[in-house]
């Protein structure tokens, strides 16, 4: 069951902070973001150490993608905070991998963070399609595709056919582009 918190708390801490930059919410909860020069094909990670919560992202990815990572990984921070305190911390290799609902719920956290329902619906009536949308948006095609499908669940949206839930896999360090 995914948690409904994964779309409630973006919007309430957008409210809170007047912002929806994940760099600066983790900043504001006293989440310590770190960039790493180290990571090869790894994208992030959380981890809690001595009770201090630290969002770790990969110093060689564009800033849309370091901005998609540290969003996914702030929604572990808040969603899942006692997995972080185990002995290994959770590392993200594959950022949309949606195979277990705790990786499911950081993307639907970043996703809910990151793009605005109006500025979607707003693109749609004007014509465009998802990949105009994402580059217009300035994300990747796969965090507005799980935008999409919460919307249409919502019934904030009707779209005819979703995609299934398991199509997304990996991506590369492209966002807003295919």
């Amino acid at each position: 069951m995914i948690s409904k918190q994964a779309s409630i708390l973006p919007r309430r801490l957008i409210r809170r902070y007047h912002t929806n930059d994940p760099f600066e919410i983790a900043a504001a909860l006293d989440i310590t973001v770190m960039e790493r020069s180290d990571f090869q094909r790894q994208k992030g990670a959380f981890k809690v150490v001595l009770h201090n919560s630290f969002i770790f992202i990969n110093a060689t990815m564009s800033n849309e993608m370091k901005r998609i990572v540290c969003a996914h990984e702030l929604g572990h921070a808040l969603l899942h905070r006692s997995l972080g305190k185990t002995q290994e911390c959770l590392m993200e290799f594959e950022l949309f991998n949606i195979t277990n609902s705790t990786e499911y719920e950081a993307n639907l956290f970043a996703a809910n963070l990151l793009l605005d329902d109006q500025s979607i619906e707003s693109l749609i009536q004007d014509g465009f399609d998802v990949v105009q949308i994402a580059r217009s948006l300035g994300t990747n095609v796969n965090l507005l595709l799980l935008k999409l499908q919460q919307m249409n669940n919502d019934n904030h949206l009707h779209l005819p056919d979703m995609p299934s839930r398991n199509f997304l896999g990996t991506i590369s360090d492209d966002a807003g582009h295919l």
